[in-house]
């Protein structure tokens, strides 16, 4: 059908007194029926309620995410923090070692002779050299 088929002009009575549709009320809802492609109305109202909650529930779906974020800041902090101090732990740990093997070096090494002289002390200011 042509666009100008589509046409349709404003009728004068869509209904009679009695509030039946009239031939030309009834024309004039076929050719608007047909220009709109068969498609139902869309409900203005609804369609802009829908849009609202929409808006609503994404912002409140950006906060709940700002929220989240904020936590997961906090525990990465908390977390870079223990392994500092992990890392803190297992220094002073390894110095401790070193100074126990350093220990046991000189007591192995120093020992006084058994044939009651005096102990090696070039021995122990080689050792304790850094």
């Amino acid at each position: 059908m042509s666009p100008r088929g589509l046409n349709s002009p404003l009728p004068a009575e869509i209904c009679d007194a009695d509030g039946r549709l009239t031939a030309m009320g009834r024309a004039f809802l076929m050719k608007l029926w047909e220009r709109t492609g068969y498609a139902p109305g869309i409900d203005s109202a609804w369609t802009a309620l829908e849009a609202d909650i929409a808006v609503l529930s994404a912002a409140q779906a950006q906060s709940m995410a700002n929220a989240a974020l904020a936590e997961a800041k906090a525990a990465l902090e908390l977390a870079t923090q223990a392994l500092l101090d992990a890392q803190s732990i297992r220094s002073q740990a390894l110095k401790a070692l070193e100074m126990a093997q350093d220990s046991t070096i000189l007591l192995t090494t120093a020992r006084p002779k058994r044939d009651g002289s005096q102990s090696d002390e070039s021995m122990v200011f080689t050792i304790m050299k850094p």
